[in-house]
């Protein structure tokens, strides 16, 4: 009973921690901060070459195509965690709705 506990408590650590993380910021990217990020100077970041932009957005789509699957994982995972929760819930054993001779069976 003790190790299921200590199990079960280390695991609502993980998923807690897991849910104080901060997601990523893609939205919060501005050019000046990205420029003083790359150690330009001032008056570089502050001309805006077309280089400097075109690397900037480059740069951007980077962070927003990985921002754009984070998201959409911990979507994915809030779901899934939802769903255990209403299983938890349940009057009784089992999926709900589910029934077992209508099931896709494999080929």
């Amino acid at each position: 009973m003790r190790i299921r506990g200590a199990i079960l408590g280390g695991l609502a650590f993980a998923v807690s921690a897991f849910l104080v993380t901060a997601p990523a910021e893609a939205r919060n990217l501005y050019f000046d901060m990205w420029c003083q990020e790359q150690g330009y100077a001032k008056e570089r970041c502050d001309e805006r070459s077309p280089a400097d932009v075109e690397a900037f957005e480059a740069y951007w789509r980077a962070v927003e195509k990985y921002e754009e699957s984070y998201y959409y994982d911990r979507q994915e995972y809030s779901r899934f965690r939802d769903e255990l929760n209403s299983q938890d819930e349940a009057l009784g054993p089992g999926i709900p709705g589910y029934e077992p001779d209508r099931a896709a069976r494999p080929n």
